[in-house]
């Protein structure tokens, strides 16, 4: 899997509507440079719609991705789905093109793939433990409770004296 393959070419659209299907996995994962999440396996559909000045893009994400558990570090699996709604302005004016949602009027080729990885990202919920995952089980963290008293500082035993 390339970055090329998350190219939407708006030139050659033979309607004015279009739409693509993408199959997110493992290798989507690995394009990205430090990226949060290294397996998963996830659906994208996009509709495309090109007016004038404008082209709509709508996104509908389905899957889910694996990950380590934040409390207990075991892996887990968390769904994702989530719709995005995305409008770009086409512009002959380049100091907008420097702006995130401008395309060039003569170079109409966009990459959606920040956008898929960044919606990915928000539909996960904020916490990353077990509870939050499709098993709904509960972290099995292994705390060993030693019964054994701590010895105390007499120190603290003469200040404690101080408040009474």
């Amino acid at each position: 899997m390339k970055l090329s393959n998350f190219d939407i070419d708006f030139i050659k659209f033979k309607n004015e509507k279009d739409s693509y299907i993408f199959k997110l996995n493992d290798s989507f994962f690995s394009l990205k440079e430090k990226s949060l999440f290294s397996r998963g396996t996830l659906e994208a559909k996009l509709e495309c719609e090109k007016q004038d000045s404008t082209i709509t893009i709508d996104y509908v994400i389905n899957g889910f991705v694996n990950i380590e558990c934040e409390r207990c570090l075991e892996e887990i699996e968390l769904q994702v789905d989530t719709k995005h709604h995305e409008v770009l302005k086409l512009t002959g004016n380049t100091e907008l093109l420097k702006e995130e949602n401008y395309l060039s009027v003569n170079h109409q080729i966009f990459s959606c793939y920040d956008t898929l990885y960044e919606q990915i990202c928000l539909a996960l919920p904020l916490r990353k433990i077990c509870e939050n995952s499709n098993a709904k089980r509960k972290c099995e963290l292994d705390y060993s409770s030693d019964d054994v008293e701590k010895p105390t500082d007499d120190r603290w035993e003469k200040l404690k004296n101080l408040i009474k």
